[in-house]
């Protein structure tokens, strides 16, 4: 068989064809890199160490050294008030999780998404947190494929998933539509709604259109959805929904752009997530209670997972 230079005439060294950076931050084939082999061993022993010899036995709990009913003052204020303003994700992980025990999985890949697993009162679980520096949060197709992994790794071990969200929507733009963002975002829709294990989700901040439905688990199985007050949600944001709506209105005004303002603020007064929330029958929780609520579901979905041992029906885990 011929190599690469004979088949293509390509000029790149081995390395750039196939190195670790390509990989990790591009291709997505390859979810962690490590410096050294014994870096390496040390990943796949803590990766192995959240998951159950196989599909028949319970997630492995360790004995817990962190208090579940720890509260974090800083989650009260962590999520800035003007939405156009990022936070640390890391620090809500550190505020809701047992202290260290979170393990990120594919960090360089999709990283307007952070993906992992964690301990929950000694507990293991999924996490997909929104990453607000990163494309504002918005899932393009790395994140949405991560996600999709993520959720069937979850679903194969019985493993809970925690989503926090703070989610503008897919990405949209040219280079997104030719990576294929309808059919990545499909398929982690469809993964999610295949799933069974026990799902729960926090509102940090946004959830919109498609990619917010994410906070939506139909179908069966153990699920609770909660929101912060900074939370606020739609099939569309105010912003561009007004341009929509009210286009003629708009461009038919003197002042188009006052008049564009003018209507946003009008709606901005009127939302409000303690109204919607009432309606739609969704608790608005203190920030700081998130740690405890989270246990407490955790420590619930334990009898729930005892009857889903075994094999699944849903899509398994592809690495």
């Amino acid at each position: 068989m011929g190599g690469k230079k004979f088949t293509l005439e390509h000029k790149e060294g081995v390395d750039d064809l196939g190195g670790h950076q390509i990989h990790t931050r591009i291709s997505g084939v390859v979810d962690n890199a490590a410096d050294t082999e014994a870096e390496a061993f040390e990943q796949i022993r803590r990766f192995l160490s959240y998951l159950p010899d196989n599909v028949w036995e319970m997630p492995p709990r360790i004995e817990p050294t962190d208090d579940p009913d720890r509260r974090d003052e800083r989650l009260l204020s962590i999520v800035p008030r003007d939405k156009r303003k990022c936070y640390d994700a890391y620090v809500i992980l550190g505020g809701v999780f047992d202290r260290d025990s979170f393990f990120e999985i594919s960090p360089d890949y999709g990283k307007s998404r952070i993906t992992g697993l964690a301990r929950a009162n000694g507990y293991p679980v999924g996490v997909m947190i929104n990453n607000s520096y990163h494309l504002g949060g918005s899932m393009d197709v790395g994140a949405a494929e991560k996600s999709t992994r993520l959720t069937q790794l979850c679903d194969t071990f019985h493993l809970p998933m925690v989503c926090l969200m703070d989610e503008p929507g897919f990405m949209v733009g040219i280079e997104s539509e030719k990576q294929g963002i309808e059919r990545a975002g499909t398929r982690l829709l469809y993964t999610i709604c295949m799933s069974k294990m026990p799902w729960i989700s926090f509102i940090l901040r946004q959830a919109y259109g498609l990619a917010g439905s994410l906070q939506y688990r139909p179908g069966k199985g153990l699920y609770r959805r909660y929101a912060w007050p900074s939370g606020h949600w739609g099939s569309i944001h105010i912003e561009g929904g007004t341009s929509a709506a009210f286009r003629r209105v708009i461009e038919a005004a003197p002042d188009p752009e006052a008049k564009r303002q003018e209507l946003e603020q009008r709606f901005q007064a009127l939302a409000s997530p303690f109204r919607t929330a009432e309606a739609i029958g969704l608790d608005i929780i203190d920030p700081r209670d998130t740690r405890a609520l989270l246990c407490d579901f955790v420590e619930m979905a334990q009898g729930v997972i005892k009857t889903q041992l075994g094999q699944g029906v849903g899509p398994t885990y592809c690495p």
